[in-house]
């Protein structure tokens, strides 16, 4: 595959308009498109003590998208250009994700994972570069076909994104673009920023989504009505310990995003602050996905033009 030309992508962080979050907010199907997101997300959780144990859930994810921007990026005539593990070491401390110690550890188990393999065509073997395998191409991509197929029913041209992501070249142009606005600031939380509270942990966002889901079918999303919650279940579920989910719902409790009504059954009142504060983070999401989909197929159209 030709590697996509990131020179052709923008430097300036993404920013989402807070009039756009409203408009989207307010959609009659906003509520049926989070649920789609987080029970898919849900699904797709494979855990493990040593993963949680390097990296939070987001910094996992934003580091899968590091790995593969590196990974597209690269001159195959170039043996120092592309994910080694100094260059990516160096991006991870640039934006803040994590230290060098604990990237070479995500980065070897990447590669016990089959996400990552040696390039086995350098010839100057001390840039020991790595190559993006399918299985990391499959990850990322069932991740951005599970939200930007949640929101698409919402949006206009929501088919032709969906179709977009079926396109090989998309891939690259994608993560390249998603990535360049993350190394120019933008960041998911900075629109609900006290959901700092979940998703710095070990978990938090994952133990967030069977909370907001827990709710019934007539119920709003997130729901209103009491919803059950079981310390136990959620700990075997993310490979976490029982005090560790336990101090995150009584601090979220303190935080006001949620009440503890009934301590034998273990039912909890979501608050309007936690409603307010999810519904603004998968706005926020949506829009950065769909907008960056937009501007990935226009430089697929223009580079494809540009080739004849």
């Amino acid at each position: 595959m030709k590697p996509f030309d990131a020179n052709s992508t923008s430097a300036v962080a993404c920013v989402v308009a807070p009039e756009a979050i409203a408009a989207l907010r307010a959609h009659p199907d906003f509520g049926a498109a989070m649920r789609r997101s987080s029970v898919g997300l849900l699904s797709m959780y494979q855990g493990g003590h040593l993963l949680n144990w390097l990296m939070d859930d987001r910094g996992r994810l934003v580091f899968g998208h590091l790995a593969l921007y590196l990974h597209a990026t690269r001159d195959v005539a170039d043996a120092s250009s592309g994910l080694t593990p100094t260059r990516m070491k160096a991006m991870c401390v640039e934006m803040g994700l994590c230290s060098p110690g604990r990237a070479g550890a995500m980065l070897s188990l990447m590669r016990f994972g089959g996400y990552l393999s040696p390039d086995g065509e350098v010839v100057d073997r001390r840039q020991r570069r790595l190559l993006a395998t399918p299985k990391l191409y499959s990850v990322l991509r069932s991740r951005w076909r599970l939200h930007i197929g949640a929101v698409a029913p919402l949006l206009p041209d929501g088919a032709a994104l969906m179709a977009a992501i079926d396109r090989p070249e998309f891939d690259n142009a994608l993560v390249i673009t998603m990535t360049e606005h993350f190394r120019a600031g933008f960041r998911f939380i900075h629109a609900a920023p006290a959901l700092g509270l979940f998703g710095e942990r070990n978990a938090g966002m994952l133990i967030l989504l069977s909370l907001i889901t827990a709710g019934a079918e007539d119920d709003t999303m997130p729901p209103q009505r009491p919803v059950p919650i079981s310390i136990a279940a959620l700990a075997r579920r993310f490979s976490v310990s029982r005090p560790h989910v336990l101090k995150l719902i009584r601090d979220a409790a303190d935080e006001g995003f949620l009440e503890r009504i009934d301590a034998d059954s273990g039912r909890v009142v979501l608050k309007p602050r936690l409603s307010e504060a999810t519904q603004n983070f998968f706005a926020t999401m949506y829009l950065f996905f769909t907008d960056c989909a937009r501007e990935a197929a226009k430089a697929c159209a223009e580079q494809s033009r540009a080739a004849g």
